[in-house]
């Protein structure tokens, strides 16, 4: 009688264990992929018997916001993605709006080929919120008055009209007007009180005719007078100087 006896061999093992990872961008970034998102970054880390590498990731499911591209296509839920694929960066995310966002994955190692089975690799996309900006450009403004005149402001004095226009980079209208210095003879005046340095004043005060030039009547001669301005938007608040 014969027996036989077939050993087959240590079996190369699947990943044993693979983490979730927290994954923070700007407003309307995107985010280039690396192996370590998925690896050593992870909570807990990625691990394999054999210490294999990672081989690929299965997208188990997608975020539900934002969108995760493949060589610039829209990537689905089961396909498989390579390390070589991750490692020259063609696995990106792309952001819209602001919040986290979660996707999970599988991870197979080179030995086995084999995914993991676990249910525990997540990816959160935290995107921050949008930051209004400042107005990006306040220009400078020139009047030529008679002796005695006043002068009424109005908010295109201090942004349509100026040289250069104002601007902001959302498109936000003016908010309010901040006096950095006054001229050095006559008087600004708010509402019948003379304005003081940094003082800010709203835009629907200067369009209700509110801030006037004064001049000093005992100043007969030629006279060039200047005063420094910022400007705020309604989106920031924030004044340029």
């Amino acid at each position: 009688m014969l027996y036989t006896i077939t050993n087959s061999g240590l079996q190369n093992g699947r990943p044993t264990q693979i983490g979730a990872n927290t994954i923070s961008l700007a407003y309307g970034a995107t985010h280039v992929f690396t192996l370590a998102n998925f690896t050593t970054e992870t909570t807990p880390a990625y691990s394999d018997p054999e210490d294999d590498a990672l081989s690929l990731i299965k997208i188990l499911t997608l975020p539900s916001v934002g969108t995760l591209k493949l060589n610039g296509i829209d990537v689905i839920v089961g396909q498989q993605i390579t390390s070589g694929q991750i490692s020259t960066n063609n696995f990106t995310y792309v952001s819209t709006i602001d919040g986290d966002y979660t996707f999970t994955f599988d991870a197979a190692d080179v030995g086995s080929n084999s995914l993991s089975g676990l249910s525990t690799g997540i990816i959160t996309m935290s995107v921050a919120e949008k930051i209004n900006l400042p107005p990006s450009v306040v220009g400078d403004n020139a009047f030529n008055l008679s002796y005695g005149d006043s002068l009424i402001f109005t908010t295109a004095n201090f942004t349509s009209g100026t040289t250069p226009a104002y601007v902001d980079p959302e498109g936000d209208p003016p908010q309010s007007v901040k006096i950095l210095s006054l001229p050095a003879n006559g008087d600004l005046v708010h509402n019948g009180i003379n304005v003081i340095v940094n003082q800010v004043i709203p835009v629907s005060e200067i369009n209700s005719g509110y801030l006037i030039y004064e001049p000093d009547l005992s100043e007969t001669a030629l006279q060039n007078l200047s005063f420094n301005f910022s400007v705020a938007d309604t989106g920031s608040g924030i004044h340029t100087e």
